[in-house]
C-alpha cells in the first residue's frame, strides 16, 4: 500500500509538471493482447497528450508443467490470472510511455510427484517406498496480493483508430511452497521433518523467480 500512494503521488506530481498549454487527448482505447501473462484485455484513457490511466487483465492455464528435484518428480498445471492499473506517462507527448502502478497477481502450480527411479523417495537422506508416501501432493503459489510495477511501451493512444501496442515491465512475486502426502506415513513426525526438508528445498528453487517478467504484443482501437 506503501509504494501504491507513493506511485499515486508521484503521478500527481507529473500531471502538475506538465505544461499548462498542452492540449489534453481525451481518448480511450480498448485493445486484446497476448503475452508473458496470457492472453487478455485492457481498456486506457488517454485523458492528457502526456497522461493516461490502463487498467487490464490477462491470464492462461498451462497442463504441461514438468519439474525435477533431487529427491522427485513433479508434473502438474500452472494458472495465471493478473490484473493491473497503472498510471503512463507520456514524455514526448506521442506514443511511447513509462508505467508504474499496481498488478494483483494469482499466479498458482499444483503438482503431484513422483519417484525419481524405482518405487521409493529419498527425503533428507531417509528413504521411503511410494506405498508408505501414497499420492505426493503439492502447490506453489508465486503471487496473490498487490505487487508493484514498473514498464514501459509503445501504443498510439493519441491518434483515432486501430494500431499496435507493446509493453514491457515486471512485477513481484511472493512464492509459498506446500507438499503433503496422502500415504501411512503422513502423519508421522519423522516423515514430515523429512518432507519439510523438500519443501524447503523447493521453496528456495522458486524463490529464485522473485521477479515475474511482463512483455505484452496486441492490437487497440481508439476512439
Amino acid at each position: 500500500m506503501r509504494f501504491i500512494n507513493h506511485a499515486v503521488m508521484a503521478g500527481a506530481l507529473v500531471a502538475l509538471s506538465v505544461p499548462a498549454g498542452a492540449v489534453a487527448a481525451d481518448n480511450w482505447s480498448v485493445g486484446a493482447g497476448v503475452g508473458t501473462t496470457g492472453y487478455g484485455g485492457s481498456v486506457s484513457y488517454r485523458f492528457h497528450d502526456n497522461l493516461a490511466l490502463s487498467a487490464g487483465y490477462s491470464g492462461f492455464t498451462y497442463d504441461g508443467l514438468d519439474y525435477e528435484s533431487d529427491d522427485a518428480d513433479y508434473e502438474g498445471d500452472f494458472d495465471v490470472d493478473v490484473y493491473g492499473l497503472t498510471l503512463d506517462y507520456f514524455p514526448f507527448a506521442g506514443r511511447f510511455f513509462l508505467s508504474a502502478g499496481a498488478v494483483r497477481p494469482d499466479i498458482a502450480m499444483s503438482v503431484v510427484g513422483r519417484p525419481k527411479a524405482g518405487q521409493s523417495y529419498e527425503f533428507n537422506g531417509e528413504t521411503y517406498t511410494s506405498d508408505q508416501v501414497g499420492t505426493l501432493e503439492g502447490d506453489v503459489v508465486l503471487g496473490d496480493s498487490i505487487q508493484p510495477y514498473l514498464g514501459l511501451g509503445w501504443r498510439g493512444s493519441h491518434k483515432p483508430g486501430f494500431g499496435l501496442f507493446g509493453q514491457v515491465g515486471v512485477f513481484l512475486t511472493d512464492a509459498e511452497v506446500n507438499l503433503s502426502a496422502t500415504g501411512p506415513v503422513a502423519n508421522d513426525p519423522d516423515f514430515q521433518r523429512d518432507l519439510q526438508q523438500e519443501e524447503d528445498d523447493l521453496q528456495d528453487d522458486v524463490d529464485e523467480f522473485s521477479v515475474y517478467p511482463v512483455a505484452v504484443v496486441g492490437i487497440e482501437y481508439t476512439f
